[in-house]
């Protein structure tokens, strides 16, 4: 009877051992395999140009709006500009942009600026993370987000793939967001 416990244990002593072992190599041996990811190609930039609502009729006020990069999971990685009323920071509409908001409401005070007329604007993004840091290259969406008090919601979020070689794309249009597009280039 000691005989077949004996080994039994023995036996989960060396599986724990091995797979103990394993834990501890493989992961190393795993991220030398992998390819390493390429960062951001210097001096170049991705730059989105839009146009908000300029067709629009009646008594038309200024929109909110958030432009921002997320990275595949909808996590943001930067947000480019985000324009809200400055007097007084009203909470009250700022909500209805919603998906930048969801994330990225703490960002209110350090990156937003005032509302603006409807027209074509231009923002571009250098490679750099909210943090600072260096962004990879890789696939990322494009987002562009509108609200307007008692007016329309919009938004526009696709995918664009940063490498090292330059492109430009038309991105779909929503309502108060006329027009988009991305270019990537030189800075």
């Amino acid at each position: 009877m000691n005989s077949p416990t004996r080994r039994s244990f023995i036996g989960k002593l060396a599986a724990a051992s091995a797979a103990l072992t394993l834990t501890r190599f493989l992961p190393a041996q795993a991220a030398a395999a992998s390819p390493t990811t390429k960062k951001w190609a210097t001096g170049m930039a991705l730059s989105v140009a839009f146009t908000v609502a300029t067709q629009a009729t009646g008594r038309v006020k200024r929109p909110y709006v958030a432009v921002w990069i997320e990275d595949m999971q909808g996590n943001p990685v930067r947000t480019l500009t985000m324009w809200t009323q400055q007097s007084r920071m009203n909470p009250r509409w700022l909500g209805e942009l919603r998906r930048w908001y969801r994330e990225n409401s703490a960002l209110v005070a350090t990156v937003s600026s005032a509302t603006r007329n409807p027209g074509s604007y231009a923002v571009a993004w250098d490679g750099k993370t909210d943090k600072g840091a260096i962004a990879a290259q890789g696939e990322y969406y494009v987002c562009i987000e509108t609200a307007r008090e008692h007016g329309p919601y919009s938004l526009v979020r696709e995918k664009v793939t940063v490498a090292a070689s330059a492109f430009k794309k038309t991105l779909g249009a929503d309502q108060d967001i006329e027009a988009a597009s991305v270019s990537f280039g030189k800075a």
